[in-house]
């Protein structure tokens, strides 16, 4: 979705967005698919956009489910998600592509563009990757899968005989003086 700078007004201006109204968030979610991530319902974006010239402040949420893979027990479900973010943007003048930007263009919060539209699907886009845990626990009562046979422990147990504890003493069980 580009977004003309030149039509908005001086301070804040509010946008939503979801992918049973506009095309655009249903094409970035099926790029999020071609990665491997699962969307399962409606993504919501809320967004904020502050003209304050030269600068632009974009602040919004991303809402979604995602189908995530448990930590523990290795089972699929769907992961609701609510990510806040705040973006600024900022002109890249011809004069300032100098080296001076090029340690600035490697900051996430900060992105560049030229012209007078921003595209704003690449910048939700980020946020969606930057909003997934680097592992997903189904539930915090999650009991994972038996170390020794690798049943899911949620579903009942496993029939195993329990481990004995480890202590730093079991070492000394089979010792004879």
């Amino acid at each position: 979705m580009k977004l003309a700078i030149t039509q908005l007004i001086e301070g804040d201006s509010f946008f939503k967005f979801s992918t049973l109204q506009d095309p655009w968030v249903k094409g970035m979610v099926q790029k999020i698919a071609e990665q491997g991530y699962v969307v399962k319902g409606e993504m919501k974006l809320e967004v904020q956009v502050t003209k304050l010239e030269p600068e632009y402040f974009v602040r919004g949420s991303l809402g979604f489910q995602v189908d995530q893979t448990c930590a523990r027990c290795a089972e699929v479900f769907a992961l609701p998600l609510v990510h806040p973010f705040t973006v600024s943007l900022a002109h890249a003048n011809g004069k300032a592509k100098a080296p001076v930007i090029a340690d600035e263009l490697n900051e996430l919060d900060v992105h560049f563009f030229e012209g007078h539209e921003v595209d704003l699907a690449p910048i939700f886009q980020e946020q969606f990757f930057l909003s997934l845990p680097y592992q997903s626990l189904c539930g915090e009562e999650c009991k994972g899968v038996c170390q020794k046979c690798g049943s899911n422990l949620n579903q009942g147990g496993c029939g195993c005989p329990p481990a004995k504890g480890l202590t730093a003493f079991s070492v000394l069980e089979n010792y004879r003086a």
